[in-house]
């Protein structure tokens, strides 16, 4: 099998496995066949003209959107059976990690894999055994004619894919500890990464960029009438983020033309060039920035180094929405790419959902903070009595 390793923001990433050697049905597990009969079925339910399979199959796939992407992504890799890790352990045979390396530096590939394999584990236990223990409840919705039991089915559909994303995990886990994983960057990915970097990150940074400008012309005339603001602090802490996400905007450029010296012709490199003295500008300016307010600010504790990782930044988007063929595209060398591109578009629609309710939940805070503070009664108001 391969496993796929594609980072959908700074923060998240998704994997999924491409089995490459498809087992004979006469050596399919029971599992196997049951789940294979099933997708057969469903599919067969998708394509009819009308009736109840086809407004169940509806239903059916509109619940399957809430399903977490990483759940899909872990149910792609195979459970691991005794014959197989037999196999594996006598064979030496590795398994190979496809990753962008202008984004996940080699040395954290292991370390991206062994958080996706254990940090949901725990979760997968026990909704896979309180979806078991559900399916009797749902048992007498069968006794209604007509209409399969769907309430069981859908439980024991639930109870199966935590058990199928639990297996999975175990199997990476499994594969880290035996050292079978070889990690191997893709040079086209790589590439394509960085340049999503530049158009997702760089029209942002240059927009807190000016926003960060106007509130540091402010603390130096507060500075000038020797006033001082709890504020310089968090100041500081946006400049050293802007400053790493510009880092960063730099770094996977000059990768990007280092990777492909004959991508552009001379006008285009030319203006790749003056882009990039630009974004070196930027992070002197921001990084005198830094210097400045740090003068004038008495915590100790920021003096620290501003060069912050990429993975610590706060959390932002590498893809828009419907670029799952894009990178689908740029793996065409590798065998199931393209079934890739459903489950990057999922995971690109669920992280940017999750983003924005989290924003939309700062600012209500931000607002719920700003009038708490201002409502203030004046000290010389009493009540009447």
């Amino acid at each position: 099998m391969r496993l796929f390793l594609l980072p959908i923001s700074n923060k998240r990433a998704l994997i999924y496995c491409k089995r490459l050697n498809i087992q004979l049905t006469t050596d399919q597990t029971i599992v196997e066949k049951v789940t294979a009969r099933a997708t057969t079925t469903w599919v067969k339910w998708e394509g009819a003209e009308s009736g109840w399979q086809k407004t169940l199959t509806g239903y059916g796939n509109q619940l399957f959107k809430r399903i977490p992407y990483e759940e899909w992504g872990l149910k792609s890799i195979p459970p691991l059976s005794a014959r197989r890790a037999l196999k594996d352990i006598e064979g030496k045979e590795e398994t190979e990690v496809i990753y962008p390396a202008s984004i996940i530096k080699p040395g954290a590939v292991f370390d991206a894999l062994q958080k996706l394999a254990t940090e949901r584990q725990a979760l997968h236990r026990k909704w896979m055994w309180g979806s078991i223990i559900g399916m009797p409840v749902t048992l007498p919705f069968g006794l209604i004619p007509i209409l399969p039991n769907i309430p069981f089915f859908y439980m024991a559909f639930r109870a199966w894919s935590h058990w199928r994303a639990l297996s999975g995990s175990q199997h990476i886990e499994y594969l880290l500890k035996q050292g079978l994983i070889k990690s191997v960057p893709s040079r086209t990915l790589s590439s394509f990464y960085a340049l999503q970097v530049v158009k997702q990150w760089g029209p942002t940074a240059l927009y807190e960029r000016e926003v960060l400008q106007r509130e540091y012309s402010r603390s130096r005339s507060q500075v000038k009438n020797k006033e001082y603001s709890p504020k310089y602090q968090k100041l500081v802490y946006k400049h050293r983020d802007l400053t790493a996400r510009f880092r960063v905007i730099l770094a996977v450029q000059e990768e990007f033309f280092k990777n492909n010296p004959g991508a552009a012709d001379a006008s285009a490199k030319n203006k790749f060039e003056e882009l990039l003295s630009v974004h070196r500008g930027l992070i002197e300016q921001l990084e005198a920035s830094v210097n400045f307010l740090l003068r004038i600010t008495p915590d100790d504790a920021l003096a620290a180094d501003s060069n912050i990782p990429m993975e610590d930044l706060d959390e932002q988007m590498l893809f828009s929405q419907g670029q799952g063929a894009e990178i689908a595209k740029h793996l065409t060398n590798y065998e199931g790419a393209s079934e890739l591109v459903v489950e990057v578009d999922r995971a690109i629609e669920q992280v940017q959902k999750s983003l924005l309710a989290k924003k939309e939940l700062e600012a209500e805070k931000q607002e719920l903070e700003s009038a708490t503070s201002t409502k203030t009664v004046p000290n010389d108001v009493k009540p009447k009595q």
